[in-house]
């Protein structure tokens, strides 16, 4: 194979959703990440990158061979039709609703490699009560938790006690997430659900830092990238705040172990992926696994000797995973100061 053609497409900036205003923050986040990866695949320069850019997001600058501005109402069939012409595809997006799952199938139906996890892992890792089972399956330490139907809410947080973590079974990041301390909080987050219909999990609310790991898989090894610190916001309801990269502390080691264990759990994880988990005096706990990009790859590669692009590449295509990698210095972000 010559020079490699890879469709890099992010699912809020590139055209994934029609029909209604585009949203914010995720839009800011998502184009961060994509301008973060294109800038490294450009400086790479060693591939042919397709993009897409959201007819409504023409202004934006994108550091791509090729920019597809594309109408929101022909997503998918656009989609289908760059991927035809591409080697490999990397896909940024939630995997709520299904829609890392269904973007990775479509492009893969058309014959195209991914760069990064297979449909079946990513529908697995997006469900968290299925994590939470295989963790405890493989004995590894996570917070109690309950799947629990709308209707039982209030009979089970009496139940368990307080406090508890109410969140989506499919939900990403810090989405649809509360923290219910008392009667009054209880309260609030029933009056926020009564709408959802099918199951909410409940989770045993532990005060710790909330930390992350990078990991970058190959089919058959694994190396962890960095650990990096989570700043979130807690009243009611959980909000991201940004990140530090990397985060080090006296059980690093052990943090980096119990996070590749957790990635054994889901088979078909591959390239880059986040572990996050919650870090007190005395323990370490996994949280979820996201089986996509995550924010910290905006810090990491910032501090990081190696081009993060091309290390995917190299794991996804090839097989092979970094001879060495070093971090230098410490970056750290906030939401506000994402493009």
């Amino acid at each position: 194979m010559g020079t490699p053609t890879i469709l890099v497409h992010e699912y809020f900036s590139g055209g994934g959703w029609p029909d209604r205003d585009l949203p914010k923050e995720l839009v800011v986040e998502g184009l961060s990440m994509l301008q973060a990866v294109l800038a490294d695949f450009s400086a790479w320069n060693e591939a042919f990158i397709i993009t897409t850019r959201d007819l409504r997001l023409t202004d934006i600058s994108l550091t791509a061979d090729h920019i597809v501005d594309l109408d929101p109402n022909d997503h998918l069939k656009t989609l289908a039709r760059l991927a035809r012409k591409c080697n490999a595809a990397f896909i940024i997006a939630p995997e709520s609703d299904g829609i890392l799952e269904s973007l990775n199938q479509l492009v893969a139906s058309q014959g195209v490699h991914l760069l990064g996890s297979s449909p079946d892992a990513i529908a697995l890792a997006a469900n968290k009560w299925e994590c939470h089972q295989r963790f405890c399956q493989a004995s590894l330490s996570t917070p109690d938790t309950w799947l629990v139907n709308i209707k039982q809410l209030k009979e089970s947080v009496n139940r368990f006690g307080f406090p508890l973590i109410i969140k989506p079974v499919d939900g990403i990041g810090c989405e649809g997430i509360h923290l219910i301390r008392d009667k009054k909080s209880l309260l609030v987050a029933l009056e926020s659900v009564k709408n959802n219909e099918g199951q909410l999990l409940l989770q045993r609310y532990i005060e710790g830092q909330h930390i992350s790991a990078a990991l970058l898989l190959t089919e058959n090894s694994c190396n962890c990238l960095s650990l990096n610190k989570q700043f979130i916001k807690i009243d009611n309801m959980f909000n991201y705040q940004g990140g530090e990269v990397p985060f080090n502390c006296n059980t690093s080691e052990e943090i980096v172990n119990l996070a590749k264990l957790a990635s054994e759990t889901i088979p078909g994880l591959k390239g880059y992926i986040g572990v996050d988990m919650l870090l007190t005096d005395t323990k370490c706990y996994l949280i979820e696994i996201n089986p996509r990009l995550t924010t910290s790859y905006i810090g990491l590669r910032q501090v990081a000797n190696i081009n993060l692009a091309e290390a995917i590449w190299n794991a996804s295509w090839e097989g092979r995973l970094p001879n060495e990698l070093l971090l230098s210095g410490k970056f750290v972000f906030n939401k506000e100061d994402l493009v």
